[in-house]
């Protein structure tokens, strides 16, 4: 006997976030390959995201290589104008 729909829709999807840390905000939104993912600055000057191809990738949540069980996932970004804060790699 096969599964019911219900029966499939009731088991989570589960991902792993890819290693983006350092790439162009542009790419890394590309790369989650339709994955619900959005920008945060992680600067704290809260600015927001209208060229993502101006920005690079500073961290993430869920971090690199680590399960997604929640969406949208959080690309942590800073303009390519301004350091990664706390040496993060950028």
């Amino acid at each position: 006997m096969s599964a019911s729909p219900s029966d499939t829709a009731a088991r989570p999807v589960t991902a792993v976030m890819p290693d983006v840390t350092g790439g162009n905000a542009l790419r890394a939104q590309e790369q989650m390959d339709g994955t619900q993912a959005r920008f945060e600055d992680v600067t704290g000057k809260d600015r927001e995201v209208v060229d993502p191809q101006a920005w690079r990738v500073c961290g993430s949540r869920p971090g690199a290589n680590r399960q997604i069980t929640s969406y949208p996932v959080v690309l942590l970004v800073a303009p390519d104008t301004e350091s990664c804060p706390g040496g993060a790699s950028g």
